[in-house]
């Protein structure tokens, strides 16, 4: 079985709209180290809004010369299963050429696995792990926001859950929606799901109301959990 960590830069958050400027994976091994490792910029079509090169500091300057995506992506097919730190964006764009396979989203279980941190963002869970130097890899080489440094760092979480969840329970979180502990709106803002009053969670759960499918996913299991332990 191939385990894919994959991880992308993009020009925007709509698959819709934007386009790849940058991929990267590795595959992980059953010793828990990596191996494959691949990374390609690549021509998007299109410019870089200022907004998304803030966040990944590429330009278009980076990008001359850079393959478009067609061009590259079949290094990228061929896995089993395909890891990434909120995996619902990564498949948003993927899927059409990575094809049917299992995806394995490392934020939503890490919700599950270490539900009372401040941050489950992949350099929060990084440093709350003490994957300092993942896999042994310098981390003064190791770039936040770049394709192939932040594929380093969720390869090492997901090897870390690996510890503490089955392979059937990684799955089955990964397809559902993100389990929240901390309610992040509202009078009750701060205050952890299983302490809101009931009705306000039946409100978040019941109501007609236009929040998140993770936060009424959320609000429903708690709810269902405070009943089976009364």
């Amino acid at each position: 079985m191939t385990i894919r960590c994959i991880d992308i830069e993009t020009t925007g958050l709509d698959p819709a709209t934007a386009a790849i400027v940058e991929i990267a994976s590795v595959d992980v091994l059953r010793d828990g180290g990596i191996t494959n490792i691949q990374e390609s910029l690549v021509n998007p079509g299109v410019p870089i809004p200022a907004e998304s090169s803030a966040v990944h500091h590429l330009i278009d300057a980076d990008l001359q010369g850079a393959p478009r995506l067609d061009a590259i992506i079949d290094h990228y097919k061929g896995a089993d299963a395909y890891v990434a730190h909120n995996a619902d964006f990564e498949r948003s764009f993927l899927a059409p050429y990575l094809g049917d396979a299992t995806w394995i989203c490392t934020y939503k279980c890490a919700l599950r696995s270490w539900p009372d941190l401040l941050s489950h963002g992949n350099q929060a869970l990084r440093y709350h792990l003490g994957l300092i130097n993942p896999h042994g890899i310098d981390r003064k080489t190791l770039l936040p926001h770049r394709a192939l440094s932040d594929v380093i760092v969720t390869s090492a979480i997901f090897i870390e859950l690996l510890k503490f969840a089955s392979w059937g329970e990684l799955v089955q979180w990964s397809g559902e929606p993100a389990l929240l502990t901390i309610l992040g709106f509202g009078k009750h803002r701060g205050a952890r799901f299983d302490a809101v009053p009931e009705d306000y969670l039946r409100w978040i759960a019941e109501g007609q109301n236009e929040l998140r499918d993770e936060v009424k996913f959320s609000a429903r299991h708690w709810l269902a959990k405070r009943h089976n332990l009364s």
